[in-house]
Order: structure tokens, then C-alpha cells, then sequence
């Protein structure tokens, strides 16, 4: 196998991590605005000592003063960052921007490796059903609340996130 290819839909990951946090930690609306990922937790939970080839985070566009995505970069974590539509605040192109960096890293790597993606929903399927006909290996990497499609998706190996939730969280300091 080519070695490990992770893909990660931030905004995905963030928005369900504050609903997990709400119903199954009892999170207050105070802890949840203070809710963040630990980028870094998350990559050994996910890498297990294997070797990552590549590491792609797809969101939008954070508040000017979230130094995150630069730290990224110290993890060798390649952020990818859109703009919300204008008109309704939205987020646009991040479900395509993975989808393709997934579709490009089939056609650069003719040897099969895994691919590791942290989304939930079904816009994934039908990438993730070529990679397992090309001979890769695929886990998807989710809350549990993952969209049933993904959750049996045929060849693939899902893993929840759930039991992971306080090692690859934490809260940011309240401000005063």
C-alpha cells in the first residue's frame, strides 16, 4: 500500500462536534462557542504510526484573528480556505475542493494506499466508491451522527469519532 492520504471537511467536523458536545456532553451554549479541535490530537488518532503522504483541511475562511490554519502548516497540514457566498453567508466549494483532492490523489498515485477522510455527509459517497474500486483503502472518520450512507458505505471502514471526543477536543479559554 502507498501510505496514508487524509482529507478533512473543517467545517463538517467543527459544526457536529458542537452538536455532540451538546447532547452527549451536556455542553452549555457557553462551552460550545468555546469548543475547538485539536488538529494535532486528531492526526495520531487517525495516522495510528503510519506515515501520512498527505494531509489536506478544507473550511472557510476563518475571523482574521484565528491564528489556527498558520499553525496548521507546523502539523505539514495543508488548509485550504474558501470565502462564504456573499449573499447568504454560506459555505461554498469546500465539499468540491475535497472531493477533487481526493479524485487528484487517485490519478497521482497509481499504486493504492488509504484514504482517510473526516466528513459526515453523503456528498462523499460516490468519490469514496472509486477509490474502493481502484483498490484503496478507505476509512471515514466521523461523529457518529454520520450520514448513514458513509456509515455502510460497501468496502470501507467507518470509524466513530464519539470516543475520541476529550482527547481530540478542548475548550478555549473563556474570555473575560
Amino acid at each position: 500500500m502507498d501510505g496514508l492520504h487524509l482529507f478533512i471537511d473543517n467545517s463538517n467536523i467543527f459544526i457536529e462536534a458542537q452538536r455532540v458536545a451538546r447532547i452527549k456532553f451536556y455542553y452549555d451554549d457557553e462551552l460550545v462557542v468555546r469548543l475547538r479541535i485539536s488538529y494535532g490530537a486528531l492526526l495520531d488518532e487517525i495516522r495510528q504510526g503510519r506515515s501520512l503522504k498527505e494531509t489536506v483541511l478544507v473550511g472557510s475562511r476563518p475571523p482574521d484573528n484565528d491564528a489556527l490554519w498558520d499553525k496548521l502548516k507546523n502539523l505539514n497540514v495543508e488548509p485550504r480556505i474558501f470565502d462564504r457566498s456573499f449573499y447568504t453567508g454560506r459555505e461554498k466549494r469546500v465539499d468540491a475542493e475535497v472531493i477533487n483532492a481526493v479524485r487528484d490523489t487517485l490519478e497521482d498515485n497509481p499504486e493504492p494506499g488509504t484514504v482517510a477522510i473526516v466528513a459526515g455527509d453523503q456528498d462523499y459517497v460516490t468519490t469514496l466508491e472509486r477509490c474502493v474500486k481502484r483498490k484503496w483503502e478507505v476509512e471515514i472518520y466521523f461523529w457518529e451522527q454520520a450520514s448513514g450512507f458513509l456509515k455502510n458505505l460497501r468496502g470501507t471502514k467507518f470509524i466513530s469519532l464519539d470516543s475520541y471526543f476529550e482527547k481530540i477536543t478542548f475548550k478555549e479559554k473563556a474570555r473575560e
